[in-house]
């Protein structure tokens, strides 16, 4: 099955989202390639087109369209409980990426001030003070961690080369109201089992999130190896984690 088609456009939904309501999404990078400084092995939208921790130029969007297109969107009379920044890869690579939190803040305050903003990341910049700084701004912001070990780190995400684990660990541990979300994968590589889920409670003891997210693949993987870890399965980390550690965890999967 081929992955799913990248997003289109700056803005995308309102999709329903089981973690954040009817949520519309903010893309930051291009229409046309995947932009992100990982490579995972799950990525729905396939391999990463162009891998990087450093982008600019005119095919990505300006603070000014960002703000058009999200106005003209939170204009129309439909039912919006997140805004969400995700779309084709890392948005917080966007050079600009603190003015257009700190906009998008300002335009969901005057048009719908009941709304939250969220972003999906995969933690690769949260050690960056600008990226702190934006994220300040952001009611939710959900970080990936896949991983306890490097190893298992660089099987599943493939980062980039001059990221490294311990930095993003550290700065994680820094976070206030740190909400934390994991993608379980299972096959040739896996975080589920053994060392590597071992590791990953070990690491999730230490940095004491006040929210843990864990879910599994339900739409085609950039790797064809790469199994789902099957609902019980999941709940079952929930439940050991919960009893073990007493942090909130918050399996979600689909029957």
């Amino acid at each position: 099955m081929p992955n799913i088609a990248l997003q289109c456009g700056i803005i995308y939904g309102p999709i329903l989202s089981r973690r954040l309501g009817r949520s519309l999404g903010i893309n930051l990078m291009p229409r046309d390639c995947k932009v992100c400084s990982f490579d995972c092995i799950y990525c729905q939208y396939g391999s990463t087109d162009n891998q990087t921790m450093d982008i600019s130029g005119d095919f990505l969007p300006s603070v000014q369209e960002v703000a058009t297109v999200l106005k003209h969107a939170l204009r129309k009379p439909r039912t919006i409980d997140t805004i969400t920044f995700s779309g084709n890869g890392e948005p917080t690579l966007h050079p600009d990426f603190h003015e257009i939190v700190k906009t998008v803040k300002t335009i969901r305050s005057d048009l719908r001030p009941s709304t939250r903003l969220a972003i999906f990341t995969n933690s690769s910049t949260i050690h960056q003070e600008k990226t702190k700084n934006a994220l300040r701004m952001v009611d939710a912001s959900i970080m990936k961690l896949d991983a306890g070990d490097p190893q298992t780190f660089l099987d599943i995400n493939r980062p980039i080369s001059e990221i490294n684990f311990s930095k993003i660990t550290t700065a994680l541990k820094s976070c206030s109201n740190l909400m934390i979300q994991t993608m379980f994968v299972d096959g040739d590589i896996s975080n589920a089992r053994g060392a590597a889920l071992k590791a990953w409670i070990d690491l999730i003891g230490e940095m004491r999130p006040s929210l843990v997210q864990i879910y599994s693949i339900e739409r085609p993987p950039a790797k064809e190896y790469v199994k789902c870890v099957e609902p019980i399965k999941l709940e079952k980390i929930a439940k050991d984690l919960q009893k073990q550690l007493g942090i909130n965890v918050e399996p979600f999967f689909r029957y």
